[in-house]
């Protein structure tokens, strides 16, 4: 081996140990892999219910000798029998709405419920094609949205059948459009045996009674917006 082979030998030699020795020194270098995953999937729009009670109770009478006259019990007009004082007003609605599962009755499970605390007037809900909500100066309809309101509600005294709370309910829901997939309107009658109270007796069966009623008469509209079609014969 020749004294220049032995130089070069000898080079190569400490330029290895130097490069090795910054590697060891250097800092290590972080890396971060993403593995490939699928998109979260996104979740779905959620469901809403509105609900508005309707104005205050009202009144027809029907008998022999007169009959016809609204709100004649309510007024105390000669001739009928006068009501307690606000028996079912706006606010009593409201509240009696509160404690029921409208949504569960509807077979609107899972939609999320907000009771509204004023009446729409009987022309918004009779002559608003699409949203009510969106009619009172709400939002447009979301991609998944129910509606129900009180259009009215009366006691209706009958000599011949009885008496009655009477409950028109009307009902939209929207499915991502600004009209309705679903139109349905319905009135409810619910016999009452209690209410008025006599005259002179404690008011609160009566009462109690008429609350009962309203509430009974949501779960009856439930039952009849879900019933099957009926068969053509």
């Amino acid at each position: 081996m020749t004294k220049q082979s032995r130089v070069m030998i000898v080079l190569a030699c400490l330029l290895a140990a130097s490069h090795s020795a910054q590697a060891q020194d250097a800092p290590a270098q972080a890396t971060e892999t993403t593995p490939a995953t699928a998109a979260a999937p996104q979740p779905e729009a959620a469901c809403a219910l509105h609900v508005w009670p309707g104005s205050n109770l009202r009144s027809t009478y029907y008998g022999w000798l007169h009959g016809g006259i609204v709100d004649g019990a309510v007024n105390g007009r000669d001739g009928y029998k006068k009501l307690p004082e606000g028996p079912l007003d706006t606010g009593r609605q409201k509240d009696i709405l509160s404690g029921i599962d409208i949504a569960k009755a509807l077979g609107l499970n899972g939609y999320s419920l907000t009771i509204h605390p004023e009446a729409l007037d009987s022309r918004t809900l009779r002559g608003t094609p699409g949203s009510w909500l969106a009619a009172s100066g709400g939002a447009a309809p979301a991609a998944c949205q129910a509606e129900l309101a009180i259009d009215d509600v009366f006691f209706q005294e009958d000599v011949f059948s009885g008496k009655y709370l009477k409950v028109i309910y009307r009902f939209k829901r929207f499915d991502g459009a600004e009209t309705p997939s679903r139109s349905f309107g319905q009135i409810m009658a619910i016999k009452l045996l209690a209410f008025p109270p006599a005259q002179g007796t404690d008011p609160a069966p009566a009462m109690k009674e008429l609350g009962a009623a309203l509430a009974r008469s949501v779960e009856d509209f439930g039952l009849v917006l879900n019933a099957p079609p009926k068969k053509k014969k």
